[in-house]
């Protein structure tokens, strides 16, 4: 990611760092897509974006539409090893993947019921995960 893209990606966290979690409009997955789209140009947060509002709808939405397998290499990304500022980081939980955004030696995202943006530490998760970096499919 270049210095332009990094900026920018630490603009939007700053200006998102407020922001309620709210189950299908802004969430983890939103989180990213919008992300995604705002970096890109494209609308895949449309495709998601108030589609579910409860965690059941969450768990039957993410078994229908979102294979973590595709979904990233179809939208331009390569899975990487190390993690660096602007992959998506993709955690298999029990019912669906959580994902965070890399920034600054920082994971972020809208956990479950945060009342805001969240910053992890940059560890390697417990369980499955992947790392996906934006690269044209190249």
């Amino acid at each position: 990611m270049n210095k332009q893209d990094q900026m920018k990606l630490g603009l939007w966290l700053a200006e998102k760092k407020d922001d309620p979690w709210i189950r299908g409009k802004n969430d983890c997955c939103t989180f990213f897509h919008e992300w995604h789209d705002k970096l890109h140009g494209t609308n895949t947060l449309d495709k998601i974006y108030g589609k579910y509002n409860n965690l059941t709808g969450a768990i039957r939405f993410a078994r229908k539409y979102y294979k973590v397998e595709n979904w990233f290499p179809e939208n331009g990304y390569t899975q990487v090893e190390e993690p660096q500022t602007g992959d998506i980081v993709m955690v298999e939980g029990s019912h669906f993947p959580s994902s965070y955004i890399i920034c600054m030696n920082f994971a972020w995202s809208i956990s479950d019921n945060a009342k805001r943006l969240t910053r992890h530490a940059l560890d390697v998760p417990m369980g499955t995960y992947s790392i996906w970096r934006y690269t044209n499919g190249s």
